[in-house]
């Protein structure tokens, strides 16, 4: 293939620059909106591929035993910074975008994309290796 990718899957702020740079070509998004940086792209329901969503998210965890008080004042401490204009001007232009959200928020991602990700591992019997 002289050193050409026939294809692959990743998130918008790891492929933005060779997307723009003309180093890969973005057929689709596994979103159910278009991404804004990448108007141009259609996703995957819009091209009748249905069912396939996939979302990066990434989310601060402490101990379990963490006091109540330290992971209100850690989420309030992290919420500023994600609603702050210059971080979220900074990582909007990188394809990301921030979601300040509360731990109970948060837990109930985890526990659906757990249920999620744990069906479609059962039924395709992904193992490790």
């Amino acid at each position: 293939m002289g050193g050409q990718v026939s294809g692959f899957f990743g998130d918008v702020p790891g492929l933005i620059g060779f997307i723009r740079s003309g180093k890969l070509k973005a057929l689709g998004i596994a979103a159910p909106v278009r991404h804004p940086l990448l108007p141009d792209v259609p996703t995957l329901d819009e091209q009748g591929i249905h069912g396939v969503e996939s979302n990066n998210w990434y989310a601060l965890f402490v101990p379990a035993k963490t006091p109540p008080a330290r992971i209100s004042e850690l989420n309030a401490a992290v919420r500023t910074v994600l609603t702050s204009e210059p971080y979220r001007k900074r990582i909007v232009g990188s394809g990301a975008e921030p979601m300040p959200g509360t731990p109970e928020q948060l837990a109930a991602l985890v526990r659906s994309d757990g249920v999620k990700w744990g069906r479609i591992v059962r039924e395709k019997k992904i193992v490790g290796e």
